[in-house]
């Protein structure tokens, strides 16, 4: 029996019950605890330089030393649970205190906290007891009563059948929307399950709305489990406002959790736990595990319930979460581990325990952030194990092995190693679903995209969705004789079905008309593929550019649309192909395929198991750069780079005649001698762009324009089927092949061309440009010889890079940027990366040719560059000349009238002085950059540098904190420099004086009015806090009942009372000091 613990009240007191044993709780203790650990676990934690929260060991043990005491208390409750060594499961019984909350508003809301504060973290002085397997799994959280039930206290009995399993993934396309490793995740699963297999469904789309639909296809309790992946989070207006209304999302409450999905064409939406539950109905499956982040959080400090807790007051019976952000690797190997012990029929407690022993052994950091809800039946085991007498079978699906090449060895990418088109597999099992108006797709692409991949993973989605669905692929060339030959064979268990396909006397559509109803009829449904259809074209049809089909081929195929639009069937016809041929009438969708996506390359090359040490070859980058996002170059020069010790020259010469070798397989030369002269050099001049670009650009080059169907068609021009407006790309592969198609002038002038047109329509035009058009700009900015072009986004891009400590890529650009102009701009910022990297000659060396060829009215660059140069001088050890090149700099600046640029160099000043030990010098150097930053209104970085003089001032200090205090009663001045400015005035003042009290108060008043969301919170609250109390002894406050009427006769918690007060005692400690006028800052 699990040892059960209930938060509850009693006659207005708190109280803990264990079984029969209750303990009464001190509301202010209890808080006390929720809020250290709250501090400690979520808002307080450290962060590294890039911004990213970690843990401190010593601190998680801490936490679970205290967790535990305060469980077991001085009756030992803990200490009996586990006083026989055996492993046992806590349980946090809160459907008792949601029952009562009436009675006492904050019942719900500290019961909530108290439950979902990190227990998983017990630590009994020795080691945290999930590690001890003491606890044999996380604290379990019953969270709702499940009424109409017979036999609540009996798990419901295991299915004698494999698990069903429906996996969703969502990856939105939205800026800022980290990719996923989901291909990484399922395949791992299938892997892991590959002993006692289970049948998985994958939902796509990664649509609500799709989800629904697809859950509809199937009777109640057919899934056992949902595995919902993707990023979670709170919503909040301030967080999430401008996203919402970017999307055009209805209006969502603030603290709500929220699963970041997809709409229908793949853009983000925002899905909340009422969303899932109207997708489901009343057909929720018996486990669900929502694996992404903040899912077991419970947000706004209790008042509103976690994800998974919501999603089983909903109504399923159990829910995993993670309680914050969780990295993907561990969520992997949670999932990998809980579905390979489900699977094989143990219980849900055991599956959930080997779960965290897999993390544990993984050396997971964040193992402790798995959540674990459940309602008040318990879960035993879901599915029966493999071996049990009348257990339902599983046909293992084998989408891939029909998929063989000209060796009769498989060409396709293995269920394990599929990684990417999320957008086209979307649109084709749109187009695939047995409701669709369409009656199959027509893939076409390039050789080496992968067309055959896709189908074959489409294969294995239909096939997941209907075990029934029968598979039947066909490579190569397409006849009556061998397509019905191929169809018998598949179905000859069935007599009839051989018969119908060759009875005599009746046309071929008739018999394939026949065959469909009789296969539907039997639910054995056709998923045909006609592979590799391009060996249907002759290859003078391919020389000419008509394309047609051979007439035998083009007829079987109108007459298996034909036959399967008659017949209303389900069956599905899949077509790959490497030209768009023409086509009889159909209702296939086309799905035209383009390179794999940078992340996506970069996925599959982490599949690879030397992948490590691939990544350091020096061709590395070369090889992918050649492959240029087709899969089957990548692989074959990936090849080349595996070899051992292979001598750089002969490797380079082996790239290349891999790369020719590529071209003379996609028939490359045969297809552009298949062009008119007009077609060859519109080609050659579209090639130039090497990006996608819309109809308007390429027209921009294309003189006189011509029709790119034809193209297209032979697969010359890459254009990926798209919601948005189409876009136009030559594949790289090509560019040898039309090097001497258009002469040197007339590459220059298209090179000019395009690159004025995408310097106008993505740079100057836009709202904002990627970095990698806009090193797409700079690279044709420089083959174009446009200095201006190259250089203004090429500086920009590089200043970005340092501002972002990309100094390495910075370093590149600005050198290729110099190697075809020394532009002053590009060597300012070189020095910039440069310093960093260590290279300081080079630095000033660099920085000295920029000021040499700073043009005379560029007077704020000239000073920007001589203010690096002091600092890079100042850093050797030189002062007086940094000193020198600083005020050459200021003269410049006040030229100019820059005040702000003048501000920044009287601070380096003043700081270089003061580490110099010139106080005096450092001091009067801090007043004029204040002054200066009062003149331009910079009222945020004025309250850093009074702070300055405060700590730098013998004399005044006072007066100088005392402004920096009164601005930030006014400017929104960071809240945590605010609590320390306020800190060293209260230190500063002399003790007793009334200040004091108004400093720590303003401190509180602070901490509410702007700490909402503050990762910080709570440890500036309790040192506002501890002001307080210091402010109060030093009166001889010592009681609480004393502190308390003090506190109220200062009128502390009144702002309209005190902050008057404290204004007008800043106001006279400052007298006539000011160093900014008061009087223009906006109240």
């Amino acid at each position: 029996m699990p040892a059960t613990f209930t938060f509850d009240l009693s006659q207005q007191h708190f109280e803990l019950r264990c079984g029969d044993r209750v303990r009464r709780l001190s509301q202010p203790e209890l808080l006390t605890l929720i809020e250290e650990c709250e501090r400690c676990y979520y808002t307080g934690r450290p962060q590294n330089a890039w911004g990213q929260f970690y843990d401190l060991p010593d601190e998680l043990v801490q936490m679970g030393q205290r967790l535990y005491r305060w469980l077991d208390g001085s009756e030992g409750w803990l200490r009996r649970v586990f006083n026989d060594g055996m492993p046992q499961v806590l349980m946090f019984d809160l459907i008792q205190s949601r029952e009562v909350q009436a009675l006492n508003r904050d019942t719900d809301r500290i019961g909530l906290r108290l439950a979902h504060l990190p227990w998983e973290l017990l630590h009994d002085g020795g080691e945290f007891l999930l590690k001890k397997q003491l606890l044999t799994m996380p604290p379990i959280r019953v969270v709702q009563q499940r009424m109409g039930q017979s036999n609540l206290s009996e798990p419901p009995q295991p299915e004698n059948r494999p698990l069903h399993l429906l996996l969703m993934a969502t990856s939105p396309e939205h800026p800022g929307i980290a990719d996923l490793q989901y291909e990484q995740e399922e395949a791992n699963i299938l892997q892991a399950t590959r002993d006692q297999p289970l049948l998985p469904v994958v939902e796509e789309s990664g649509s609500v709305q799709e989800l629904a639909n697809l859950v509809r296809f199937y009777p109640q309790g057919y899934f056992d489990v949902f595995h919902l992946t993707g990023h979670g989070l709170i919503f909040t207006e301030q967080d999430y406002g401008s996203l919402r209304a970017k999307i055009q999302a209805a209006p969502i409450p603030d603290h709500t959790p929220c699963f970041v999905t997809e709409d229908d064409v793949g853009g983000l939406q925002l899905t909340t736990v009422a969303d899932l539950a109207r997708a489901f109905g009343n057909r929720f499956p018996k486990l669900v595990f929502l694996s992404g982040c903040h899912t077991g959080e419970v947000p706004d400090q209790g008042s509103v319930p976690s994800m998974a807790q919501a999603l089983v007051q909903a109504g399923v019976p159990m829910v995993l979460g993670w309680a914050r952000p969780v990295y993907d690797t561990t969520a992997i190997v949670a999932a990998e581990a809980l579905y390979k012990a489900l699977a094989a029929g143990d219980s849900v407690e055991w599956a959930i325990q080997a779960t965290v022993a897999a993390m544990l052994q993984a050396q997971c950091p964040d193992w402790h952030l798995l959540r674990v809800y459940r309602d008040s039946r318990p879960l035993a085991e879901l599915v029966t194990p493999l071996r049990t007498i009348g257990r339902e079978k599983l046909k293992p699906i084998q989408a891939e092995q029909e998929f063989l090449d000209a060796q009769d060895e498989v060409k396709v990418a293995s269920q394990y190693g599929f990684v990417g088109r999320r957008r086209p597999l979307q649109r084709c099992l749109k187009a695939l679903k047995e409701t669709s108006e369409q009656t199959g797709v027509f893939i076409q692409g390039m050789g080496g995209l992968g067309k055959s991949t896709l189908a074959a993973r489409l294969c294995r989605r239909m096939r997941m969705q209907r075990q029934t669905m029968q598979q039947v692929v066909l490579v190569g060339v397409l006849t009556e004789q061998t397509l019905l030959q191929k169809l018998s064979r598949h179905y000859e268990q069935f007599p009839q079905i051989p018969e119908l396909l060759n009875q005599p006397g009746v046309t071929l559509k008739g018999r394939l008309q026949n065959f469909f109803e009789a296969i539907e009829a039997l639910d054995r449904p056709l998923l045909l593929v006609l592979d590799d259809f391009e060996q249907n074209i002759p290859e003078a049809a391919v020389a000419d550019g008509s394309l047609n089909l051979v007439t035998t081929a083009y007829d079987i195929l109108a007459t298996l649309n034909a036959a399967l639009e008659a017949s209303a069937a389900v069956s599905r016809l899949i077509v790959t192909c490497r030209y768009l041929c023409p086509l009889p009438p159909h209702h296939l969708h086309v799905e035209r395929l383009a390179p794999m996506k940078k992340s996506d390359i970069d996925k599959k090359c982490r599949l690879l198991p030397d992948y490590a040490d691939l990544k350091k070859h020096p061709q590395y980058k070369q090889v992918l750069t050649i492959a240029d996002g087709n899969p089957r170059l990548l692989e074959w020069l990936l090849k080349l780079l595996q070899q051992p010790q292979v001598d750089t020259a002969l490797l380079l010469s082996q790239l290349e005649e891999t790369e020719q070798n590529f071209r003379e397989n996609v028939l490359a030369e045969l297809l552009l001698s298949a062009l008119t002269e007009p077609q060859r050099q519109g080609l050659a001049k579209l090639s130039v762009f090497r990006l996608p670009v819309t109809r308007e650009i390429a027209d921009a080059v294309l003189d006189p324009p011509i029709d790119l169907i034809p193209l297209l068609n032979l697969s010359l021009i890459e254009s990926a089927t798209t919601h948005a407006a189409p876009e136009y790309r030559v594949p790289t592969i090509l560019e040898p092949l039309l090097a001497n198609v258009l002469i040197a002038e007339e590459w220059q002038i298209t090179q000019q061309q395009a690159a004025q047109t995408i310097y106008r329509v993505w740079y100057t035009e836009a709202d904002s440009c990627t970095e990698e058009r806009g090193l797409g700009i700079v690279r044709l900015g420089l083959l174009a010889h446009e200095q201006e072009i190259a250089v203004s986004v090429g500086d920009r891009i590089a200043a970005y890079q340092v501002n972002n400590s990309r100094f390495v890529e910075a370093l590149n650009l600005c050198q290729d940027i110099l190697s075809v102009f020394q532009d002053y701009r590009i060597l300012g910022t070189i020095a910039r990366a440069e310093t960093v990297l260590g290279q300081v000659n080079e630095a000033l060396a660099h920085y000295q040719q920029a000021l040499n060829t700073c043009p005379e009215d560029d007077i704020e660059r000239k000073a920007a560059t001589l203010g690096n140069m002091a600092q890079v001088i100042a850093a050797q050890g030189n002062i007086e000349q940094a000193m020198q090149l600083w005020q050459q700099s200021l003269q410049l600046y006040e030229q100019i009238g820059d005040v702000r640029g003048k501000a920044v160099t009287l601070g380096n000043m003043a700081t270089v002085a003061y580490r110099q030990g010139e106080t005096q010098q450092a001091l009067e150097l801090f007043k004029q950059v204040a002054q200066a930053l009062g003149e331009v209104r910079a009222y945020v970085d004025l309250v850093t540098v009074l702070n300055h003089l405060g700590a730098t001032a013998e004399a005044n200090a006072l007066v100088y904190l005392a402004q920096a205090i009164w601005l930030c009663l006014r400017v929104q001045a960071p809240l945590a420099d605010a609590i320390v400015l306020i800190r060293y005035m209260f230190n500063a003042v002399p003790q007793g004086v009334e200040l004091e009290a108004l400093l720590a108060a303003m401190a509180c008043w602070l901490c509410n009015v702007r700490g909402e969301k503050h990762p910080q919170l709570a440890q500036l609250q309790e040192d506002s806090l501890k002001l307080l109390s210091i402010a109060a002894q030093t009166q001889g406050i010592e009681t609480q009942a004393d502190f308390e009427a003090w506190f109220a006769q200062e009128q502390l918690n009144d702002p309209a009372a005190f902050l008057p007060r404290l204004n007008q005692r800043l106001e006279a400690m400052i007298g006539d000091g000011w160093l900014f006028d008061p009087n223009a800052v906006t109240r």
